[in-house]
């Protein structure tokens, strides 16, 4: 199907759904249809692995953000349903060149815009020929139509009541939704990935070449390779004692601490695994220069790789003992959004170290890490917004002897379910402005809908 054909009918169909609306439910059903269309065109897609997996993805996110909206969800969305429109443009684009692609297309817009022969799909030699027949066909018989249209109707008192009984009142929101629309379906259906992404694409390889192999070259051009093997042997026996001692006071330092003063001891966690996950991702960036290209062949590299692995796997024990940490913390405080995220980036952290030994190992190269981290980040994305976050720190954080009152019911929702049943059971008075809260949710129009709240109980 043309271009212009499936950009003019995603835009009525935008307006549809979010004209005077909210976010809610409009959001999964207008990526769905997207989907759909897309299926529907290139049949061949449900044949594709990786083309399931991603349509899984924009599944999965959609209903989810059906569901109960938030901003992670929303964001899956939008990400999960371009990085799928991506890979059917052009299934070797590599996911980080996507992202920039995408990023450089919003402001970009301005531009493509006004070429009319692209999106409209003719030919250059026949684009002066559409412009000429938009405006005499359209643009106008239009112009001149309107005038004798005013004109004839406040001539007459007739024609004047029917016009005023029947006239549209179109607001700034419709033309603003209308406008927007456009904006999103020009950018998701008319994609282009620049000629100098598909160059630098073309150029990152997750394997050396044999000529990179075979011709080893120096870091930098005033030391010699066997100066930096040596360089790199002192600089990670250093790191490596250095870790194994922080590793030791750490844990020790953490054993011997007692929560007695909450404000300090959660400033104290949270610089402390702040500063190790910082640590870690050093690591990695350590683990890129020294192998990013010739110390990987140069054969008296053994005790470079030895030590590289150690280091590695010291840093995958000093994010085990965060873990820890955090699980004390979490333990005798309770569950919060920032206790999450500290689980959520150390497990990147962790998955990160398992690639950096697996490059190191297989001898690939530094965009082989990129690449594999930047997935790693778009299925946690997806992971993250998969489930109520906020319910399951509600039904954990009850089971504490101190409770949060003013965090469960002011910071989080998807809870107030859960928080009514809990007053209930403990024949406690339900807050006014949490049935105020199910109430206005349970009342939206269906296209601004959250089905968490669509049988929400307020007696």
């Amino acid at each position: 199907m043309k271009k212009k054909f499936l950009i003019f009918i995603s835009t009525i169909l935008f307006a549809v759904l979010f004209y005077d609306h909210e976010l809610g439910i409009n959001l999964s059903i207008f990526a769905l249809i997207l989907l759909i269309a897309q299926l529907v065109l290139q049949p061949k897609l449900l044949r594709d692995k990786r083309a399931l997996t991603l349509a899984f993805c924009v599944v999965a996110t959609s209903f989810s953000n059906a569901w109960l909206l938030s901003v992670v969800t929303v964001l899956s969305v939008i990400v999960s349903s371009f990085v799928f429109r991506y890979y059917v443009v052009d299934p070797q684009l590599k996911l980080i060149s996507k992202a920039f692609n995408f990023v450089l297309s919003w402001p970009a817009f301005v531009g493509r815009i006004f070429l009319i022969d692209q999106w409209f799909e003719f030919k250059k030699e026949d684009s002066k020929k559409t412009l000429i027949t938009i405006f005499s066909y359209v643009i106008l018989p239009f112009c001149i139509l309107s005038i004798f249209f005013g004109l004839y109707v406040s001539s007459s008192d007739m024609l004047s009541n029917w016009y005023n009984r029947y006239e549209w009142n179109i607001d700034g929101l419709i033309i603003f939704t209308i406008i927007f629309g456009f904006y999103i379906s020009f950018l998701f259906w008319h994609i282009k990935v620049f000629d100098f992404i598909k160059i630098i694409d073309k150029s990152l390889k997750f394997n050396f070449t044999k000529e990179q192999q075979t011709y080893q070259k120096p870091s930098f051009n005033f030391i010699p390779l066997d100066f930096e093997v040596r360089s790199g042997i002192i600089t990670l026996v250093s790191l490596n004692c250095m870790l194994l001692f922080f590793v030791i006071v750490f844990n020790v330092e953490n054993a011997q601490q007692t929560i007695q003063h909450i404000s300090e001891y959660s400033s104290r966690t949270h610089s402390q695994i702040y500063l190790i996950i910082t640590s870690v991702f050093l690591a990695m960036v350590v683990v890129l220069f020294f192998f990013k290209d010739a110390l990987n062949f140069i054969k008296n590299n053994a005790w470079l790789l030895r030590l590289t692995k150690i280091w590695i796997g010291l840093n995958g024990f000093l994010i085990a003992s965060a873990f820890y940490q955090n699980s004390v913390y979490i333990n005798a405080m309770g569950l919060t959004y920032k206790r999450l995220g500290v689980y959520l980036f150390l497990i990147i952290c962790l998955i990160g170290l398992v690639y950096s030994f697996l490059k190191i190992h297989q001898k690939r190269t530094n965009f082989y890490l990129v690449d594999r981290m930047s997935w790693t980040i778009f299925y946690c994305l997806i992971f993250c917004s998969i489930f109520n976050w906020g319910n399951i720190m509600t039904n954990y954080n009850l089971q504490k002897d101190t409770i949060d009152w003013y965090y469960l019911t002011n910071d989080l929702t998807g809870n107030e379910k859960t928080l009514m049943d809990y007053y209930k059971e403990q024949n406690m008075e339900v807050p006014k402005y949490l049935l105020n809260r199910l109430e206005y949710y349970g009342e939206l129009p269906f296209l601004s809908k959250q089905l968490y709240y669509s049988n929400a109980n307020t007696n």
